[in-house]
């Protein structure tokens, strides 16, 4: 009977609990069987290790917690560390000789169309963010409360930027905007005359078309389930029916998020796996929208942080912020306060060489480059490369050796001479996959207008706006991303150097918005490569990541656990939460008094109001990855409960029994590690 009631999201939706947790594995029987398939022996080989870990004793936290990279994960990770647990000595390692990992924000010396001397500010990496504040159709998220938790001031963009897509020989623009005949009616005879000529948008109306008539509930219910997997391009492929569609729109967007190939990106691990829940259903009530009980169960002790909850009431409608003296403010505060900390150890220029569990004295030992002898700790949270990870690992992480990633090259351009990219102000623009290599051939993925970000357009009641960058001279900043996939299969000989990297950025750009090419010789680049910058989230990404739980519960018994980008979506904010998803787990676990109280309470607030809603609360385990060994639970809830998502509610927190929750301020660390003491 259960099993039927999962036969359509539509159903899904109508019961408490859309995707139960395959803790439900004796009445939802088709998906444990799918489930069993894709977990290999070992992950149940693991039983007696993870029996005998969940006997010892837990009252005592973690005297020594080692972080593996110095990255926004690593730095998150650490921070909520010294949070949660104040009296616990924290160890960073990272291989560079600073913190921050890939985000840079270097300072160059320019000098103007006039001759002045001058800076301005190259990024290396992310140099923004965008709120998740409207969810639109999809299920609502709360990522960026971590990024407000973390500060309480920063860059805010209002201008809404578009992007565009290079297709064939040319920029284009978003779809045309909602057409006005009587307001603008050339206007709209343009926009219409456009809309049908352009080749980008060729097959656009049978594409929508076919969607309309494609029914892919039993499509997206196998991926949800995780009973299936499939590429990003194949699912689009089906529900759009041409695949020349999928490569000249959907490929470029993979492009700008992963720098990956959508015909092996996975869709249920991938950049669109939020789309294939939606956000309600016809036999919901109209005021109720679904969210996912592990987002909202954090969103509900951030939110009550009265500094975070306001930081993110004023941002609401924001459509980018950033930081204005670059992105690298971020990671360089996180790191400056660590270091502060004197429970805090940060050993930069320091590469770990193997990890090892000692079963003795049930801790990992870590080996580095500067150390004769192992440290060891109680825990370890690695957040590097999965497969640099298996390597220290010996042959012990067989389903992490098998992680890919995409090197970049980052190539940043500085012209003298500003709005070069006139008329495409935006964002930037992205080119696709249809594009024939004699039409792309430096392999450029996409190109970023910096300069469009930093200085508004002028407006009538502001005609000369401030910068909103720390630039000392406007002109046109860019920055060009080559490489990815395209670059998968060739050997390091064959990647272009820098000095090659700048003159094919420069011509591609040159070709791409007109340029003359005597402003070559007047511009300043600088060249970053990124080598596997960005793990590549595969077809069967979640089964080997179920595997890979098993092998680390194995051979490192739950003393390691992993986190970032290479099991969780890229990007800052997923980076961010990652590293508090963890850090909290290792906390919480020591907290059974505050727990079992949670429990109690809920459980009476459910008798009262005759439902049963399972409280996901952790989302990652002991390993990290236990998020891929069960399906998370969906609930319906009335949008006057979901805070900062919809418009009536924006400024309400409520309790499980509908209570409005006061906000308070955030202590120090020490005053709330003894208020969890004493609790």
């Amino acid at each position: 009977m259960y099993t039927t009631r999962l036969r359509s999201l539509e159903r899904l939706g109508a019961c408490h609990g859309v995707v139960k947790s395959l803790q439900h594995a004796g009445r939802v029987e088709r998906s444990s069987e799918g489930f069993r398939h894709c977990c290999s022996q070992r992950r149940f080989k693991s039983s007696r290790a993870v029996s005998l870990h969940i006997a010892r004793d837990k009252s005592r936290p973690p005297s020594e917690i080692a972080v593996l990279g110095g990255g926004l994960t690593g730095l998150s990770t650490a921070w909520y560390l010294t949070r949660t647990l104040p009296d616990t000595r924290i160890t960073i390692y990272d291989s560079r000789n600073r913190l921050g990992g890939w985000i840079e924000t270097d300072e160059v010396h320019v000098r103007g169309a006039d001759g002045s001397e001058g800076t301005v500010r190259f990024e290396h990496a992310a140099r923004m963010i965008k709120p998740q504040d409207k969810p639109g159709g999809q299920v609502p998220r709360w990522d960026d409360l971590v990024f407000f938790d973390l500060l309480m001031s920063k860059g805010k963009g209002e201008e809404r930027l578009s992007g565009f897509i290079y297709y064939p020989d040319h920029l284009v623009g978003p779809i045309p905007a909602p057409f006005h005949p009587f307001k603008a009616p050339l206007k709209t005879l343009q926009s219409i005359y456009r809309f049908f000529t352009e080749p980008l948008y060729d097959e656009l109306i049978p594409s929508v078309l076919h969607s309309m008539r494609t029914n892919m509930i039993d499509v997206k219910e196998d991926l949800v389930l995780r009973r299936a997997d499939m590429s990003v391009g194949e699912y689009m492929t089906k529900l759009f029916g041409r695949r020349a569609l999928v490569d000249k729109m959907f490929s470029a967007i993979v492009h700008g998020i992963t720098g990956g190939d959508l015909w092996e990106t996975s869709m249920a691990c991938g950049p669109f796996a939020d789309r294939l829940v939606p956000s309600r259903n016809p036999k919901m009530p109209v005021t109720s929208r679904l969210v996912c009980e592990v987002d909202y169960n954090m969103m509900r002790e951030l939110a009550r942080d009265k500094a975070t909850f306001e930081l993110a009431l004023r941002h609401l409608g924001s459509t980018a912020m950033w930081f204005r003296d670059g992105f690298a403010t971020l990671p360089n505060a996180m790191a400056d306060a660590l270091k502060k900390n004197p429970k805090v150890t940060v050993k930069t220029g320091e590469p770990v060489t193997s990890l090892t569990y000692n079963d003795q004295l049930d801790k990992v030992a870590v080996t580095s480059s500067k150390e004769n002898q192992p440290v060891f700790y109680d825990k370890v949270v690695s957040t590097i490369y999965a497969k640099n990870l298996a390597k220290l690992a010996g042959n012990q992480l067989p389903s992490l050796e098998k992680s890919t990633a995409v090197t970049i090259m980052l190539v940043n351009i500085w012209y003298p001479i500003p709005k070069l990219n006139f008329p495409y102000r935006g964002f930037g623009y992205l080119l696709p996959q249809a594009l024939p290599p004699e039409a792309n051939p430096e392999c450029l993925l996409g190109v970023i207008f910096d300069s469009d970000r930093e200085y508004p357009l002028p407006t009538p009641s502001n005609r000369n706006p401030a910068s909103r960058g720390a630039d000392s001279h406007q002109g046109t900043k860019l920055t060009v991303m080559m490489g990815g996939h395209y670059w998968s299969d060739l050997p390091p000989s064959f990647i272009p150097d820098k000095s090659d990297a700048q003159r094919l950025a420069l011509a591609a750009v040159q070709r791409h918005l007109n340029l003359p090419p005597e402003l070559a010789e007047l511009a300043h680049t600088q060249a970053t490569l990124c080598v596997d910058c960005i793990p590549q989230h595969l077809v069967g990404h979640a089964s080997r990541m179920a595997q890979a739980h098993g092998e680390l519960e194995w051979a490192f018994k739950g003393r390691l656990a992993v986190a970032g980008q290479s099991y969780t979506n890229p990007g800052v904010l997923p980076s961010l939460r990652a590293g508090r998803d963890v850090a909290v787990h290792i906390a919480r676990e020591h907290w059974p008094h505050e727990r079992e109280a949670d429990r109690r309470s809920r459980e009476e607030v459910q008798k009262r109001q005759g439902t049963v809603v399972e409280q996901d609360v952790d989302p990652v385990g002991e390993t990290g990855l236990e998020r891929f060994t069960r399906l998370p639970t969906y609930t319906p809830r009335p949008t006057a409960y979901i805070p900062l998502r919809y418009a009536h509610a924006k400024r309400v927190l409520v309790d499980w029994d509908g209570t409005v929750l006061p906000v308070h301020r955030k202590g120090t660390a020490k005053e709330e590690g003894e208020q969890k003491r004493q609790r």
